[in-house]
């Protein structure tokens, strides 16, 4: 009896023992593997730096392998972009960008986040820049472009004061911008009696989508509690109405303004736009129409400042006897093909039973030779025409390239030259082509540009504060 207690004493002895060294041995292999995973992870911080006197800087440190790291805020299209930008051991040859925090626009600006564009970046040297982008050696903004800002600020106050108390034709004015980030701004103002009585700001996208319609339904959302897109393109109408004028918005630096409560978003679009109706209302600075002009003979082009969905639109007038007689209006991929000619092979269609695309772009040609005027397109707000029997398609650009052609041909400087040699000016200040810059030309996110901008300005930012502390 005795040895079977005996017995049973030692096995129970044996089995504490065991599993004190089971739980031993795990311990000893959670640590191994936690070691494994710290020596795989990125390095420790080894020293941190003092950002409080930098205001985009949100974190600065040294690395443990000698890197740098540095969190930067940089305000968006939607909201505020947050990256972390990892530099190599010299401060300059960006190791690794990452974004932490972005509410930009699905599909369009959030694709910042994408690898397609993040690692363009690897083993670039800083200060980054988009195409036409100017910098200086140390990543800041060219001065010259601030003080471009700043006359362009002086002289858009000077034109809009120029309105005040202009006698304005009662009428129904539109005016549209230049697309961004996958939208086009458009302004429609209604004057009755001399007076504004109905004010319209819309954003369409590419696929006609409207952002007030959207924003109104939740595909669209800026902030969780404030005003939606919607309410707040309402609220800028409403008092413009009420106070007849532009003047009172006063806008700062970032296009923003106090002037009308629960309004945070940019009012710099809706400004021109609206701008350029009150203009057009006033009679100031309106232009002709072709049939008007007196245009000299030859062949005039115009192609657009960039693709849209993969395609550039490109426009060619032929003027003889001083009436426009050709008109050619083609799409060209980036490998170079026509989608017109993609259309009639059945590689580019838009509906089964409608007419193709290159039908719709002749049928405009030729309604334009027969008008000699653009005006008898009137298209609505999301760029459609009933104007031409047949023509589904968005017309705008065909009318923004028409009009460039035949402002060339009648001598007159078209927008997109002004804008051109302004270009061509603020490289010139900068010393030299872009080509010239210190540092590295990276691509945009296609139809962001405002989010791209936003991501190149941060990393720039963040160079910048290194080169104040290494």
């Amino acid at each position: 009896m005795k040895n079977k207690e005996l017995r049973g004493i030692l096995a129970l002895i044996v089995v504490t023992a065991l599993s004190f060294g089971v739980i031993a041995g795990s311990r000893a292999l959670s640590q191994d593997m936690a070691g494994g995973i710290a020596q795989s992870g990125e390095a420790a911080a080894a020293e941190e730096y003092d950002v409080s006197g930098a205001e985009k800087i949100e974190e600065a440190v040294r690395l443990e392998d000698g890197a740098y790291r540095v969190t930067v805020r940089e305000a968006g299209y939607v909201g505020d972009i947050v990256l972390r930008v990892t530099f190599e051991d010299d401060a300059e040859t960006i190791r690794q960008v990452e974004v932490l925090e972005q509410n930009e626009t699905e599909t369009l600006g959030s694709r910042i986040t994408e690898p397609e564009f993040l690692d363009q970046f690897a083993g670039a040297k800083a200060p980054v820049y988009l195409p036409g982008m100017s910098v200086e050696a140390e990543g800041s903004a060219d001065a010259s472009g601030e003080d471009s800002t700043a006359e362009a600020a002086e002289d858009t106050a000077a034109d809009l004061a120029a309105l005040e108390g202009a006698v304005l034709n009662d009428g129904t004015y539109e005016a549209a911008g230049e697309p961004a980030d996958g939208y086009t701004d458009q302004v429609t103002i209604t004057v009755a009696g001399g007076k504004i009585t109905e004010v319209n700001w819309d954003s369409v996208g590419e696929d006609g989508s409207s952002k007030s319609v959207m924003s109104e339904n939740g595909e669209y959302v800026m902030t969780e509690d404030g005003l939606t897109w919607a309410e707040q393109s309402a609220a800028l109408a409403d008092a413009l109405i009420e106070n007849q004028s532009l003047t009172f918005l006063n806008p700062n630096a970032e296009g923003k303004t106090d002037a009308v409560s629960g309004v945070s978003i940019s009012v710099n679009g809706f400004i021109s736009l609206a701008q350029q109706c009150l203009e057009q209302a006033a009679g100031i600075a309106e232009k002709p129409e072709a049939s008007e002009m007196t245009l000299a003979d030859g062949t005039y082009q115009a192609v657009a400042s960039e693709a849209s969905n993969g395609y550039t639109d490109q426009v060619t007038i032929t003027v003889a006897d001083g009436k426009i007689t050709e008109v050619n209006w083609e799409a060209v991929a980036e490998d170079g093909s026509l989608k017109s000619v993609m259309s009639e092979n059945g590689e580019y269609v838009m509906t089964e039973d409608g007419p193709t695309w290159a039908e719709q772009s002749k049928a405009l040609a030729e309604a334009l030779i027969e008008n000699q005027s653009l005006s008898f397109l009137n298209p609505d707000a999301e760029g459609k025409t009933d104007a031409v029997s047949g023509v589904s398609i968005s017309v705008n650009g065909f009318i923004s390239l028409a009009q460039q052609c035949i402002d060339q041909a009648a001598g007159i400087e078209s927008t997109a030259d002004t804008e051109t040699e302004a270009a061509e000016e603020t490289t010139e200040a900068a010393g030299g082509d872009t080509a010239a810059q210190n540092g590295t030309q990276v691509d945009g996110v296609s139809g962001a540009t405002r989010s791209s901008t936003a991501a190149v300005t941060a990393i720039n930012e963040a160079y910048s504060f290194l080169q104040t502390v290494k």
